[in-house]
């Protein structure tokens, strides 16, 4: 049986996200969303070798690549500062970027991934002409839209947002898309949706334009929230984000409170897990 997860990793600044495909035939698929670790702080790094062991996968040059990708949903260092490391440790057959970012880290993973082919064989930009199959499951692009000029009025709003569709269950992975795309976009949000991660880690600007929510009405009522959480130096979900979710009785989970938050499916249920 085909299954896809998705697990919210508890990096307490900015995100990172392990996406897990198993396939009709037992094989794993594994892709990497984002990753904030330095020298310092190595969340990222730690919870895959983890995992990957825990699985009985030895990090070796015969099992490389390991990712069938990695993404950098936009170009703010709490998202991609780990990246080149990551791949340097587990390799990618791709690595992916949006099709608009500011110059800076996005242009220094370029760089990496044009000198070492052996760590990122291939690298493009995505929007939503593009697709990408992880196993069984297929992954599309809600934003950014093909042929339009880039959002200029914050990094943020160049983030990619993701459909990740197995059988009847879609996942919504947002990044830190604020306000300007979800009026945009937020009717995009497919009916089967199950998952969603709360844009740009539960702040007012990622739910909220005003005294208005720009994305909830439009997100199924059965569909489950995540919230990857920003304890410092700018303290995410924020309270009002939260009373907004209470209020219409959202299932939701956060990585400060629930630790590593991992959603599955089979193609037609959703299940949770979390540490605490």
């Amino acid at each position: 049986m085909s299954r896809l997860k998705v697990t919210l990793i508890d990096v307490g600044w900015g995100d990172s996200i392990l996406l897990e495909s198993e396939d009709s035939q037992g094989k794993f698929h594994f892709a990497l969303v984002d990753s904030n670790d330095n020298s310092e702080m190595r969340s990222s790094y730690i919870f895959l070798r983890r995992h990957f062991e825990k699985m009985g996968l030895k990090i070796k040059k015969e099992n490389m690549p390991f990712f069938r990708f990695v993404l950098l949903s936009h170009a703010h260092t709490d998202h991609g500062r780990g990246l080149e490391s990551i791949m340097r440790e587990f390799r990618t057959e791709n690595f992916i970027y949006p099709k608009f970012h500011k110059p800076g880290i996005l242009s220094k993973l370029q760089d990496f991934a044009r000198r070492y082919p052996m760590y990122a064989s291939h690298f493009q930009s995505v929007d939503t002409m593009d697709a990408i199959d992880l196993g069984d499951a297929v992954i599309t692009f809600l934003w950014p839209k093909h042929g339009d000029p880039p959002m200029e009025d914050t990094e943020n709003n160049n983030s990619v947002v993701m459909r990740l569709k197995l059988g009847e269950i879609s996942f919504i992975l947002t990044g830190d898309a604020e306000k300007e795309v979800w009026e945009r976009i937020a009717q995009e949000i497919p009916d089967d949706t199950r998952f969603l991660k709360v844009p740009h880690h539960g702040s007012e600007n990622g739910t909220f334009d005003g005294q208005n929510p720009v994305w909830l009405y439009d997100c199924p009522r059965s569909a489950k929230l995540g919230i990857s959480s920003h304890v410092t130096p700018h303290p995410h979900p924020h309270q009002r984000v939260i009373n907004l979710f209470n209020f219409h009785q959202m299932e939701f989970y956060r990585t400060d409170i629930n630790y590593h938050l991992s959603f599955e499916t089979d193609g037609q249920t959703v299940s949770v897990k979390y540490s605490h």
